[in-house]
């Protein structure tokens, strides 16, 4: 299969954005964390997106962005399976990558956790965007309303080029707007981010509570 055939279907099953990663791109992953630690087969990665609708970040309720989020995370694992086996059905193998949980790492002292393929660092590599200093993908285009999501496939195929930089390097608005200071520019504090960050509420149910770091970035409603 051709990248711009993939990239077609990708966008005809609803991603907004789409890019690809050869696994040659993958050489400093972490031990256990590389394409073809999932798939032994693996030639390339292919990475996709949905965005969030602006307004959810400017909503004075926080339940929007959860309700979004929550919706985003189906829509983006059924595109991830639906490509899977588009892909299968044109000769090659596919493997789908879940954009949240479950976790198979986690470091339940830290309140870490890990999924088997990081979105994020596998979009950069795809060109999709650049991780910011809020630990958030950064879309020309899309700013950081982004959803992850992602397939591993025996397909190979070429990598997209790298994304423009365009988190400024002075700014450090998401670090100074961090209530529980998780973030250091360079990676996140996640057991102090799960402090605050997910909350019950009486009438039952969970909500995301804070994402200052996604709505005070300056990319947050381009």
């Amino acid at each position: 299969m051709r990248n711009e055939t993939i990239k077609e279907i990708v966008y005809q099953l609803g991603a907004d954005i789409c890019g690809i990663a050869n696994v040659d791109k993958f050489r400093n992953a972490p031990k256990g964390f590389h394409p073809q630690d999932i798939f032994s087969g693996s030639k390339s990665v292919i990475v996709f997106a949905k965005q969030f609708p602006k307004g959810t970040f400017l909503s004075q309720s926080y339940a929007p962005y959860t309700m979004a989020r929550n919706q985003l995370i189906q829509e983006i694992d059924i595109l991830a399976l639906n490509l899977s086996l588009i892909i299968e059905k044109n000769g090659f193998l596919a493997v789908p990558i879940p954009s949240s949980e479950p976790y198979e790492y986690w470091d339940s002292k830290e309140k870490h956790g890990r999924g088997i393929l990081s979105l994020k660092h596998s979009a950069q590599l795809a060109g999709v965007g650049i991780i910011g200093k809020n630990t958030l993908l950064v879309n020309e285009k899309y700013g950081n309303r982004l959803w992850l999501g992602g397939v591993i496939t025996n397909a190979d195929l070429e990598s997209d080029l790298p994304a423009k930089k365009i988190c400024p390097q002075k700014c450090t608005i998401c670090i100074d707007s961090c209530p529980q200071k998780a973030l250091n520019g360079i990676t996140i504090d996640q057991k102090k981010c799960r402090e605050i960050c997910f909350t019950s509420t009486e009438g039952g149910g969970w909500m995301i509570t804070c994402n200052l770091c996604r709505t005070k970035c300056p990319f947050a409603k381009i």
